[in-house]
């Protein structure tokens, strides 16, 4: 695979820039992108010459699947430093061999300098992440395919879900549409202490308002708090709005979106808080281009609903607001940038980003609307095809 050689090539060059002698990768997903499978493994990359993986178990199955040339079967850092030592390939104890150290746990991290003899261990992630950050167009395919099984869960709630339904059962409903088509049944997040309960929320009524956990604002309150956010227990009634915020993941990469429903007829006053959502999140959209920041996407939103007199209950509810409006999305649901003030660079073409506004009124409901934008030479398109209406159940 021509694309995985020029992923490492493309690392080698950021490796030799920042004086790095060598990365050793170990992450799944960074497994994934570089060597073609997350089975464990360690990946030795340096930052000139040939990578070596090295397995930690399933080492004939890894050699069948994975594109590296060199596959080495070890169990220990130890004996991947003596096979390295061997052929005059490890680096000496004045360089830097980079690693995930906001991953790799601190007992690991200490067992690797331990154990290979070598002190000089540096932090590599913002470098991957951001190496990630653009997408080939395989990435794209997938993540399209993804926002499909999107759609196919929407439909099914329209078809099945309703007035006394649980919020558990709305969830079931979405989750299983997309597990029997083709989904992981998984979502994978980069923040270490980071879960969705089914990879997503969904939240009713008075849940909608209630914000709990982090990172997020339509939170819901789950069923316990074991893991007090998504779906509970509460039973739909009429005149609910329903928030469905859901990552689906097939082959690895994810789809992000969310869609709004009314539990019958929506009000006059929740059908408005929609159209003025609507107006927020399109107005936003438009500005979307390569070299556009984070930061001024960000801030044209609050322009926009600072007018509206609602910038109290944008993004959460007065003091309880969040400081973002999406962020990107490929292996993991919530890769770098965020779109928030602090996202001051440019966003480059063949990104790929959730725009996801909402306003939460209590006593009236809560209503989002999230999307993934590809940004494209010219500008921008919106991946999936759900609509944009505030849907009846």
């Amino acid at each position: 695979m021509n694309y995985i050689n020029s992923r490492i090539e493309k690392l080698q060059n950021l490796l030799f820039k920042n004086e790095i002698a060598a990365a050793l990768v170990q992450k799944p997903r960074n497994l994934f992108y570089y060597a073609g499978t997350s089975q464990p493994s360690n990946l030795w990359i340096p930052a000139e010459g040939k990578p070596i993986l090295f397995t930690r178990r399933a080492h004939e199955l890894t050699e069948q699947v994975s594109t590296i040339p060199t596959i080495v079967k070890v169990s220990t850092f130890k004996e991947m430093k003596n096979y390295l030592m061997e052929l005059d390939l490890f680096p000496s104890s004045t360089t830097y061999i980079g690693a995930e150290l906001d991953f790799i746990p601190y007992n690991l991290i200490n067992k690797l300098k331990k154990d290979i003899e070598h002190e000089n261990i540096t932090n590599i992630t913002n470098l991957i992440m951001k190496q990630r950050v653009q997408k080939e167009e395989s990435e794209i395919s997938k993540i399209r395919e993804s926002t499909m099984l999107w759609k196919q869960s929407h439909e099914a709630i329209l078809q099945n879900g309703g007035v006394n339904k649980t919020e558990n059962e709305i969830a079931a409903i979405f989750e299983h549409e997309a597990r029997i088509n083709g989904g992981d049944g998984i979502v994978w997040f980069h923040r270490w202490d980071a879960a969705l309960p089914g990879g997503g929320i969904v939240a009713s009524g008075e849940n909608a308002w209630v914000i709990s956990g982090h990172a997020m604002t339509v939170t819901g309150v789950g069923l316990s708090q074991a893991l007090p956010w998504g779906a509970s227990k509460k039973i739909l009634k009429t005149g609910d709005l329903v928030v469905v915020d859901y990552g689906v993941c097939k082959e690895g990469y994810h789809g992000d979106m969310a869609r709004t429903y009314s539990v019958g007829k929506p009000s006059y006053k929740q059908k408005d808080l929609w159209n003025k959502l609507l107006d927020v999140h399109f107005q936003v959209i438009d500005e979307i281009r390569p070299g556009v920041t984070g930061a001024h996407l960000y801030h044209k939103a609050l322009e926009i609903v600072k007018k509206m007199n609602l910038e109290d209950y944008f993004m959460g509810i007065k003091e309880n607001r969040g400081a973002y409006l999406g962020h990107s999305i490929g292996l993991e649901i919530d890769e770098f940038p965020v779109i928030g003030p602090r996202a001051t660079d440019p966003l480059l073409e063949n990104t790929v980003i959730t725009i996801e506004p909402k306003f939460m009124v209590p006593g009236l409901g809560s209503v989002m609307v999230e999307d993934d934008i590809l940004i494209t030479q010219k500008g921008h398109e919106i991946l999936g095809d759900v609509g944009h209406e505030l849907f009846e159940i």
